[in-house]
């Protein structure tokens, strides 16, 4: 009885022994089919290059393609410039160009990829209208692939940099208090910015977050926000500096001084604290503060004037600050197409303010 078990007990092993190597010799003739008469790997029928090319920044990961091919092969021709794993995710390490390739089902696809050591780092900072309050993401414009990056202000989040895409500043920025409920996943004008901007520079942007609702610029020296917001900048620059980047110039979009007017302050209390609040970003490497002129409230129209005209004048008078457009100062012309309320503009409005400042900025960064 116990030999007829142990002969059952060996017969079961020696089965299975033999389906594992069986099912080895199985895989390896299948993968032998995929490779050449050499066996230097994947077989190629034929070579084909990919006319569009990647753009990059050092730091910055991103797949190959879309979809994963589990079945492919990658390969870079220089991973001391861009690395690519087995499932076609790319790393860029350093400046200069260089081949990927993806073998598929005996075609080689060879792309190249440019990454590029120089950027813009600028901060879109300021209160509901600059965190897209009013907003809408699914009509905002994308940038083109290696153009715009947000730098992640979330606490860890290990990407860092990633393409800009509305919402921007999604979880970052606060429709409120900086210590408030509500976090802004609306559309913002930083993609339309970042178009522009760049169509006049040919530099990609790297942007950082930093706006909260119902603000004042009394708010911002007090409540945290402009300590919160060069701290955001100084863990850009850092990791820039990290990964070799070159910072070409340092901006500050500043879109700010509704809440200023609700609380009537003077036009010389406004442009007193926007000084204080430019001389702590100068200290962390700003060049410029580009002003988005605000727009009137609706319900109370001439309420904002002179909020209005303190920042007309501290752009006249002050080399710092720069008048970035205007238009939402005209705004109040058409309420029905760009109003989202009595304060917020709706993202036809954010999309050409965006549009005009970037043009704007970008048209001065490129002469200096």
């Amino acid at each position: 009885m116990r030999s007829g078990v142990w002969k059952n007990k060996i017969l079961i092993v020696v089965f299975a022994v033999y389906l594992l190597l069986s099912g080895g010799f199985m895989y390896q003739n299948a993968y032998a089919d995929t490779t050449d008469a050499n066996n230097n790997g994947p077989l190629v029928l034929s070579t084909e290059k990919v006319k569009e090319k990647i753009l990059m920044i050092p730091g910055e990961i991103k797949l190959l393609s879309v979809t994963a091919s589990y079945g492919a092969y990658y390969e870079s021709s220089d991973p001391s410039i861009v690395t690519i794993n087995g499932m076609g995710q790319m790393t860029a390490i350093k400046e200069g160009k260089t081949t990927v390739c993806k073998i598929e089902g005996g075609v080689k696809l060879i792309y190249t990829v440019q990454v590029r050591g120089t950027v813009d780092l600028i901060v879109f900072a300021g209160q509901s209208n600059m965190a897209g309050a009013g907003g809408n993401y699914s009509q905002a414009p994308t940038p083109a692939a290696g153009t715009a990056y947000e730098y992640s202000c979330i606490a860890g989040d290990q990407r860092k940099i990633l393409p800009v895409r509305e919402p921007f500043g999604n979880g970052t920025n606060k429709a409120y208090l900086l210590n408030g409920h509500y976090v802004s996943g609306n559309g913002t004008l930083t993609s339309a910015f970042c178009i522009e901007y760049y169509k006049k520079t040919k530099v990609p942007v790297v942007a950082v977050a930093a706006s909260w609702g119902g603000t004042s610029t009394q708010s911002w020296l007090k409540n945290g926000m402009l300590k919160e917001t060069n701290q955001r900048l100084k863990k850009a620059k850092k990791f820039l500096k990290k990964n070799h980047i070159n910072i070409r110039h340092i901006y500050v979009i500043w879109y700010q001084g509704e809440s200023d007017g609700q609380n009537h302050y003077s036009g010389a209390t406004f442009i007193s604290n926007m000084k204080k609040i430019q001389k702590a970003f100068k200290k962390n490497g700003v060049e410029k503060v580009f002003m988005i002129k605000i727009a009137q409230q609706v319900n109370k129209l001439g309420l904002m004037n002179e909020i209005q005209d303190a920042q007309e004048k501290l752009c006249k008078t002050d080399k710092n600050f720069i008048m970035a457009t205007r238009l939402p100062a005209t705004m109040d012309q058409n309420v029905a197409a760009w109003y989202y309320d009595v304060i917020h503009i709706n993202q036809a409005g954010l999309n050409k303010i965006g549009k005009a400042a970037g043009a704007t900025a970008g048209k001065y960064a490129k002469k200096h």
